[in-house]
């Protein structure tokens, strides 16, 4: 009598191991397909991104080309009418109906009072404190240090004649203030002057400094000087040549309670130095 379950059975199991194998070999075809299929979207979508930007060059091209075509053409056409409205007016302004009605009014409208304005505003800018002040000297601070006594005397002139000689100075400027100055200054060999008569009338409000100066070079600077008190002695800060020099005197005006700056006059002024004003030797 035969025992069937000791009989081993081996076709059973090549056939579990094939279909294993055939198994795994599906799931990498299939895998392998799916990446295939990846890498093929990926180069779909790369390539339509580079045509788009490929396009939108293109396209920017074009919009460049096109507004700088347009920007040409308006060009031209502003061109056209700025010579079209200046043939028109010149026609007009040449034409006998212009001519034949011109008079006096039309005369001093269109040539005499624009070259007046014009000759009105050079004369203003010339003799701006802002073209003949530096600025340095302009924005001179106070600091509430005054002149003393011995220096800064009690004027001897009266209202009357301090107004003469502010008068003959001719300071341009602020109008808030005033100040007279000698407009020409002897100085002695050593460079220092009884001369200056740098003044601050009582009708003054305010503190003021005097700054001369030759161009960017500061030739002498006082302390404040109060109202009523003028100034005659100083020294300068340099040495200049032998000579009549012309050079100019700056005073800037400062509150007498908050030292702030109130404005800046100028004035030309000359400083003969070492001779007298008409150019002759001094006698020692």
């Amino acid at each position: 009598m035969s025992n069937k379950k000791n009989v081993p059975v081996a076709d059973k199991t090549v056939a579990g191991k094939n279909n294993y194998k055939r198994k795994k070999q599906a799931e990498k075809d299939a895998k392998r397909v799916l990446e295939e299929k990846e890498r093929k979207r990926k180069q779909r979508e790369k390539r339509s991104e580079e045509i788009r930007k490929q396009r939108q060059k293109v396209s920017a091209k074009n919009n460049r080309i096109a507004e700088k075509a347009e920007k040409k053409k308006r060009s031209k056409e502003h061109r056209k009418n700025r010579r079209d409205n200046f043939r028109t007016k010149f026609k007009y302004y040449t034409s006998k109906e212009f001519l034949g009605s011109f008079n006096y009014f039309r005369i001093f409208t269109f040539i005499i009072l624009p070259i007046a304005l014009i000759v009105t505003g050079i004369v203003c800018i010339s003799h701006s404190v802002f073209v003949n002040v530096p600025t340095d000297i302009r924005k001179t601070e106070f600091n509430g240090r005054l002149e003393s006594e011995t220096v800064a005397q009690e004027s001897a002139f009266n209202a009357q004649q301090q107004q003469v000689f502010m008068d003959a100075l001719k300071a341009r400027g602020s109008r808030s203030f005033d100040f007279y100055f000698n407009s020409v200054v002897d100085v002695d060999d050593d460079f220092s002057t009884d001369d200056l008569c740098f003044g601050n009338p009582e009708s003054n409000d305010c503190v003021l400094i005097a700054t001369v100066y030759d161009g960017d070079t500061v030739l002498y600077r006082s302390l404040g000087l109060e109202p009523g008190r003028e100034i005659n002695r100083a020294k300068l800060f340099g040495e200049l040549s032998y000579g009549v020099h012309d050079v100019k005197v700056a005073v800037n005006a400062y509150d007498k309670n908050t030292n702030k700056k109130v404005g800046t006059k100028y004035a030309e002024i000359k400083l003969a130095v070492g001779v007298d004003y008409n150019g002759e030797k001094k006698e020692k």
